[in-house]
């Protein structure tokens, strides 16, 4: 039998090797940097950035245009109402006027009646040797009376009818002194009056 021959084993490793001149060698680009993950996601982000950028400034040109257009027709509307806010204004200040002056006319009426009450209340009740020399307003609702009387005890009694009447709300006895009056013994008094300050107008009482 006829032995075979092994055949020797051939090297599975080409190697290449270029002889070219450097001049004439053709360089093999790389592009794989593409394909970096460090490259393609900062890109995707800077797009995506770039683009809600823009969208926000379109967004906000069209809102401001729609504002501008919107001020624009109210200043035009304004405007054409000018003339009628001008006399609505002059019917304002002088309806204000005649208000102040029926208010004023209204108010002097309301003081006369309450004064007018006051006196016949003051005077109403007056004793027989009592005479009142001054009435002083002192206060919005305070007065200061002075009188003379021959009788020491009329000064009370008076007091006392004097806060029973409508208009009058407390009364105090400030100084009291002897004098003589047409060489009789009397007596000089102040008294200070508090009115009320929601008089009833209607008629006072004269207990």
């Amino acid at each position: 039998m006829a032995s075979k021959k092994k055949e020797p084993t051939r090297n599975a490793l080409a190697i290449s090797i270029n002889l070219l001149p450097p001049e004439f060698r053709k360089k093999q680009k790389d592009f794989t940097w593409i394909t970096d993950r460090r490259i393609i996601w900062p890109t995707v982000a800077l797009l995506v950035a770039i683009v809600a950028v823009s969208m926000l400034q379109t967004y906000i040109n069209e809102t401001i245009g729609s504002l501008s257009t919107e001020l624009t027709r109210v200043q035009e509307e304004v405007e054409r109402e000018r003339p009628l806010l001008s006399k609505i204004s002059d019917l304002e200040q002088k309806q204000g006027v005649i208000n102040t002056k029926i208010n004023a006319l209204k108010s002097i009426q309301v003081s006369k009646k309450r004064w007018v009450i006051l006196f016949e209340n003051i005077s109403s009740v007056l004793p027989p040797n009592m005479w009142i020399t001054s009435i002083n307003q002192v206060g919005e609702f305070d007065l200061e009376m002075r009188g003379t009387t021959y009788d020491f005890s009329e000064v009370a009694e008076y007091m006392v009818k004097l806060e029973k009447q409508a208009s009058i709300q407390s009364v105090t006895l400030v100084t009291i002194s002897t004098a003589k009056v047409d060489n009789k013994e009397a007596y000089n008094f102040t008294i200070k009056v508090v009115l009320k300050q929601d008089l009833s107008l209607g008629e006072g009482e004269n207990g």
